[in-house]
């Protein structure tokens, strides 16, 4: 059986309306210095991976098949809007989330890589993979498929980016055909996921949401079992917050596919461009409720200050940065 370790790093490289009037908003004081950054999004959602190598196939880093430990969560109720709530929460049964379910899925992918009749051992499949990933910058994370929905430069070169209009088209079907189910998740605070959010989007902040964002794979592919399943991730300006959400859940999909690897619960997952604050500037009339509010904002800096504290205590008190050039 074919364990992978440090070359999960290389393998996860991995909307037309009418729009109305947007009315200017006052910003206090206190609010001027959030529209820079999240400065303090990266608490709390600590990411393991490091790539100090190149993707190079046969660099030592692949050749180094180390095993990852990771931190089981406990499965928790996340908060959602009031629309979409028949979208079910509940963690998938524990055999049926771990089953490999493997040769099928191999089969699969070995179709769509056109690797020809002859079967590859697992070894090999994984080095072609990663080969092709390599050369191919636009693959989903198991390598099987291009992205289905047009990517854009952004400021993580290890995500895959997509513009706010993408995710309108989506949330309105213009991807349907495509696409059969979707989940966005908002990684910002309650408090500004509370004032106003990206239609449909769920909240979820912690370390602790993991799972149960996973655990929506089930479900959401008994829709439209021959359709794609995406993620898409957000915070404030999707600098920090929103991006290390989208690395920790792909670190938590490699754990519970060690088995079959390459593959994944969800290998195609994007990141909201420049985040909210550009959305609720170009989209404000589609937002639930209409509203943004800042994670500076002055009358909910005792929830600031609460929800740092937290970040600080999951973290340690320290961060860390991501460096490479894709998170495959």
């Amino acid at each position: 059986m074919y364990t992978p370790g440090k070359l999960d790093a290389v393998m996860d490289s991995d909307f037309g309306l009418g729009f109305l009037p947007i009315p200017k908003r006052t910003l206090f004081a206190d609010d001027k210095q959030a529209l820079s950054e999240d400065d303090d999004s990266g608490l709390g959602m600590e990411c393991a991976v490091d790539m100090t190598t190149g993707g190079d196939p046969s660099s030592p880093m692949i050749a180094s098949l180390l095993e990852r430990p990771f931190a089981c969560f406990s499965p928790m109720e996340i908060q959602r809007p009031k629309k979409r709530s028949e979208r079910s929460m509940e963690p998938m049964d524990e055999s049926a989330r771990k089953r490999p379910r493997f040769a099928e899925r191999r089969k699969t992918l070995q179709k769509s890589l056109s690797f020809g009749d002859k079967p590859l051992g697992d070894q090999e499949l994984v080095k072609d993979v990663v080969g092709r990933m390599v050369e191919e910058s636009n693959l989903i994370g198991d390598g099987s498929q291009t992205c289905s929905l047009p990517t854009i430069p952004g400021k993580h070169p290890d995500l895959k980016s997509i513009t706010n209009q993408t995710v309108v088209d989506v949330i309105f079907g213009k991807y349907d055909g495509t696409i059969g189910s979707f989940l966005i998740v908002d990684c910002r605070y309650p408090y500004e996921y509370n004032g106003g959010h990206v239609p449909g989007a769920i909240n979820a902040h912690r370390p602790e949401d993991i799972p149960s964002i996973l655990s929506q794979h089930q479900s959401m592919r008994t829709a439209a079992s021959d359709k794609r399943h995406i993620v898409i991730f957000y915070c404030e300006f999707s600098s920090e917050r929103g991006p290390r959400m989208c690395r920790n859940v792909r670190k938590a999909d490699r754990d519970l596919n060690k088995d079959s690897y390459p593959f994944l619960n969800f290998p195609e997952i994007y990141v909201m461009h420049n985040g909210f604050k550009d959305f609720y500037e170009t989209h404000q009339n589609v937002c639930e409720p209409i509203g943004y509010t800042p994670m500076l904002h002055k009358d909910h800096s005792e929830d600031l200050r609460h929800f740092r504290s937290k970040s600080k205590s999951w973290s340690g008190g320290s961060r860390r940065r991501v460096s490479g050039l894709r998170l495959f």
